[in-house]
């Protein structure tokens, strides 16, 4: 604490924007000051008037810093950056703008569009919103086609000044479906002039500011006009046009004789969360209400509003004349100025105590209050249907204690072909996108349809995160008795023959004792380069990947920061899987090694070789894979369950069942009878008695519970994720066929063109010159007469 007073002694007298963090160096407050020091040194003064939020803040603040401005309305606009950008955990929070809405009219472009998007950008697009209801979102976009009947496609549209309409762009076939049924004008066959246009868009633009009144008598008097010259048809148009805008207006709940805009914030706060209600008057009329729920921490009403109204109106692209609050804030003035220096115009700020102004904000808060009690409802209901939905499976498990992470897991395949394997993760019953992870499966030769062996395999690699799985291979370091072994695989001085490395750097796969695979990171002391020197495979065990397990093993257990690596291209993507990533500023020492060993090896070329590095510090630690699941859920029925448990090592506590979906059973595997035998280094393994029995439990839960919908859903989501990677490998495959008859071409490079052209068909229709300005001449020479 001393260490800190010496930095609130340091601060200026300045405004600028504070921030306290804590022992992580998290920041987890952010405040504006008029006086940085006078502002900070406050909280530090003994008082008995401090609020809990700030006593418990004290208890947590290790360190401070600050950035100084040139005046408080600065400050505060950073201070709302600044929150934005870091969330603390002690300001008044808005929710996530990503959940807002706002319409988007691109008045940028010759013929524009409408649109709804997640955020306000300065783009020369006219924003309004933002909106807090997506359906009712949705049901004006349905309006303003009906009504304004913009174009909703994205063809380039440019008109030039001889008054033709060209498309620029041509992304799809037009005219579209939109015109035909009388939704669009069709600027894209010229069927209206840009002239036309733009008072559609004008009239777009004053519905969505809410001024309807100017809207329906601009229709009106077009409608007289149309019914004067006879065109009836246009005039029944306009005419329904009117009655639609009247309809939507409707809903408006109260009107008011004095045509003020205004913003009215209702406020109702409950134990963490503060609920708003804002309501929207424009022109008089109540157009619209907006509701947000705000992270209070054990925030004041007045901060809680003047918090709200900083973050508010930095999303905002709609600002009234007047603001009305229940409460005073703080800095009243200060957030005045703010906001007029914002808009260019003046906007009040006003706490009505009587009159007609204090009824509206009586109904602001009622309707804040209504907005509380719905919230808290979709809360419990929604609480219901996941760590509820949770707690139920456990108790029809007969599972006493809390399921906090369920992961399922299903297996993919096209007749044998592809086959994938998926992890779906379900936290507190919800499913957490980020933890899914996808398989390919690599035990089966091509054509084998083998179920429960993909499931084996799937859960071994998976568990094998958290505890060590029964493999075919031993590892261990090299030792004396490895010599004869390993004695045309060292490294070896070329002018004494002696051995220039250690066998501690060699690690062996042994299967049935006998040594089948090895592999060795070699420390080059004077240029202090750690490289993989040496890597070798039995061929009876070769295509297995056994060789980048070994290598695998090697980096797990190695103290360098940095190891490279040099190999075939054709191998650049197997080593990749373990976070190797090639590079092209390669160390002098590894070049001059590859070329002694090409010479002594006229088979191999410096040119087919690659060099990769693999990092320590860009080897990120997957938290999917280190969390340990409280339940499994196979997707299947006693087969897959047996033989998973009879060749998968499995956590403490993780309880493993199947979902067969016939009857949507769910079996578990229960063993009577089983004693337990000690082990070396700690372990154990069972040994059944005369009376051991290996029993299926089969549990049906009850149809119309949350615990049942919860597995099927998880199970269901396995299904589909495992099929969305099947399905990208076959579309893959198909597209990498056009390549295969490519002779004298390696993987690496078919897989180049892929990338490049995504088929030889389309490869062939840019055209010979095409490619070989894109490929090189003598490269591009060369594919261009393969492919024809």
């Amino acid at each position: 604490m001393s260490s800190l007073k010496d930095l609130v002694r340091k601060l200026p007298d300045s405004p600028g924007v504070y921030q306290f963090l804590d022992k992580d160096g998290q920041i987890i407050y952010i405040g504006k000051a008029k006086n940085l020091k006078k502002r900070v040194k406050d909280y530090f003064q003994k008082s008995k008037d401090k609020s809990p939020k700030t006593e418990r803040m004290l208890e947590i603040i290790k360190d401070l810093k600050w950035i100084e401005t040139s005046s408080e309305i600065e400050a505060l606009t950073l201070e709302s950056n600044l929150i934005k950008e870091h969330q603390p955990k002690f300001n008044v929070l808005l929710r996530d703008d990503k959940h807002f809405l706002y319409f988007k009219v691109t008045t940028q472009e010759d013929f524009p569009r409408v649109l709804t998007v997640r955020r306000a950008e300065r783009d020369g697009a006219k924003y309004f919103g933002p909106k807090t209801d997506s359906k009712s979102v949705q049901a004006t976009l349905k309006l303003i086609q009906k009504l304004f009947k913009l174009r909703v496609c994205n063809l380039g549209l440019e008109e030039k000044k001889s008054g033709e309409i060209i498309v620029t762009k041509k992304t799809i076939k037009y005219p579209c479906i939109y015109q035909h049924i009388n939704l669009c004008t069709a600027p894209c066959i010229s069927k209206v002039s840009r002239e036309n246009y733009a008072k559609q868009v004008s009239e777009l633009l004053t519905f969505l500011s809410g001024d309807t009144g100017a809207i329906i008598r601009t229709i009106q008097e077009k409608m007289q006009v149309a019914a004067q010259e006879k065109q009836f048809e246009l005039a029944a148009q306009l005419r329904d046009k009117i009655t639609a805008i009247q309809n939507s207006s409707a809903k408006q709940l109260v009107s008011d004789p004095d045509l003020m805009s205004r913003d009215i914030v209702g406020l109702k706060i409950e134990f963490s969360k503060a609920y708003i209600a804002l309501l929207q008057v424009r022109k008089g009329k109540l157009i619209d209400q907006k509701n947000f729920i705000l992270k209070t921490g054990e925030s004041e009403a007045r901060e809680i509003l003047s918090d709200f109204l900083k973050q508010y109106f930095d999303l905002t692209t709609d600002y009234p004349e007047e603001i009305l609050l229940p409460e005073e804030i703080l800095e009243l003035d200060i957030l005045e100025e703010w906001l007029n220096e914002k808009v260019g115009r003046k906007i009040k700020i006003l706490v009505p105590q009587k009159g007609k102004k204090e009824k509206l904000i009586n109904l602001a808060e009622k309707n804040a209050a209504a907005f509380a009690v719905q919230s808290k409802a979709k809360f419990e209901n929604a609480t219901e249907k996941t760590i509820g939905a949770a707690k139920e499976l456990a108790k029809g498990l007969g599972i006493d204690r809390e399921l906090k992470r369920i992961e399922a897991y299903d297996i993919s395949h096209f007749a044998g072909e592809a086959t994938t394997g998926s992890m779906v993760v379900f936290e507190k019953g919800e499913p957490k996108n980020s933890d899914y992870r996808h398989f390919k499966i690599r035990s089966l030769v091509k054509g084998q349809v083998d179920d429960y062996k993909s499931l084996t395999e799937l859960l071994q690699r998976r568990m094998a995160y958290l505890v060590e799985q029964s493999s075919e291979f031993k590892f261990r370091r090299a030792s004396k008795k490895d010599e004869e072994f390993l004695a045309d695989k060292r490294l070896i001085n070329q002018k004494t023959g002696e051995p220039e490395d250690n066998l501690k750097d060699f690690l062996i796969a042994e299967n049935d004792k006998r040594q089948v695979a090895c592999a060795q990171i070699h420390y080059w002391k004077k240029e202090k380069i750690y490289s993989v020197y040496r890597v070798w495979v039995d061929e009876k065990f070769r295509g297995g990947k056994l060789g980048l397990e070994v290598v695998f093993r090697l980096l797990k257990k190695t103290k360098a920061k940095k190891v490279y690596l040099d190999c075939r291209k054709t191998l650049i993507d197997y080593y990749s899987t373990i976070g190797f990533k090639e590079i092209r500023k390669v160390p002098d020492l590894l070049i001059q090694d590859m070329k002694e060993f090409c010479k002594r090896n006229p088979d191999r070329r410096l040119e087919d070789q690659a060099f990769m590095v693999w990092e320590k510090k860009s080897q990120q630690k997957d938290t999917s894979f280190s969390a340990r699941p409280d339940l499994v859920i196979l997707d299947g029925g006693k087969g897959q369950l047996s033989s998973v448990l009879n060749s998968v090592n499995f956590p403490k506590n993780t309880e493993v069942v199947a979902l067969a979906k016939k009857e949507e059973e769910i079996f578990r595997l229960q063993v009577t009878g089983v004693r337990l035998q000690s082990a070396k280094k700690g372990k154990f393994k069972t040994q059944e008695s005369k009376q051991s029995k290996l029993e299926f439990e089969r549990i049906l839960l009850p149809k119309d519970s949350q615990a049942l919908y919860l597995v099927q859903r998880v199970r269901d989501e396995a299904h589909r994720f495992a099929n969305s990677l099947r399905e990208n490998i076959q579309t893959e495959k198909q597209k990498a066929s056009s390549f295969d008859d490519l002779r004298g071409v390696g993987p690496a490079t078919k897989k180049f063109l892929l990338e490049k052209f995504g088929s030889a068909e389309k490869m062939k229709k840019l055209g010979k010159e095409k490619v070989i300005d894109l490929l090189g001449a003598q490269k591009g020479e060369a594919i261009w007469q393969e492919l024809n």
